[in-house]
């Protein structure tokens, strides 16, 4: 009789594919780092001034990538603007500037979600034949709405997940609800920087 139970698994699918992703967000935040400090180790200030100054010390433009980016599904990676903010100090003081960082990542996600909202009944996306969109339409029909959580808290493509979510009929609660997890991603991943940097 006990041999015929199954012992459910410790962790279902979804918790691995959770634990996964983060792991794998870990593993790029690291890697960052590492290639952070190699170029201050390789490069004399004045040399990083003529490679980066230009961008490094214009906060206007710093900005407008990072929203440019966080709207275009994440092509810089946030954590790039996270060691700017905390090398430069350009926005303030480290953690309310996170703050502010965290809120336009949210506030972009949450425009591509209304944007995919708009066009689902009015454009070829979910039947679309691009590789990246299929991939993550995919995950969106295994996943549902966990996915908003997983993407919000790892390297997913945070922006493109929310236009998808929006676009799949995601109620847009469930979706304010657990994308606020992005916020907590930000303020994770700069603790860990500034513990890094001290």
């Amino acid at each position: 009789m006990g041999n015929s139970i199954h012992k459910k698994p410790l962790i279902g699918e979804k918790g691995r594919f959770l634990i996964r992703n983060i792991l794998r967000g870990f593993l790029y935040l690291g890697i960052l780092v590492a290639l952070f400090f190699l170029i201050r180790n390789a490069l004399a200030e004045e040399e990083r001034m003529e490679w980066f100054g230009t961008i490094y010390n214009n906060p206007y433009l710093v900005m407008l990538a990072f929203v440019g980016s966080e709207i275009l599904f994440g092509i810089i990676p946030p954590e790039v603007f996270m060691l700017w903010s905390l090398e430069t100090g350009w926005i303030g003081p480290y953690f309310p500037s996170i703050g502010m960082l965290s809120i336009i990542s949210y506030t972009a996600g949450y425009f591509n979600f209304n944007i995919g909202r708009i066009v689902k009944n009015k454009s070829g996306l979910l039947k679309s034949r691009n590789k990246f969109v299929r991939k993550y339409m995919k995950l969106f029909e295994q996943y549902g709405a966990f996915l908003i959580i997983v993407a919000s808290v790892s390297p997913l493509p945070f922006s493109a997940i929310a236009l998808l979510s929006g676009a799949g009929g995601l109620e847009r609660n469930t979706y304010l609800k657990y994308s606020l997890l992005r916020i907590v991603r930000f303020f994770v991943y700069a603790y860990i920087l500034w513990l890094v940097q001290r």
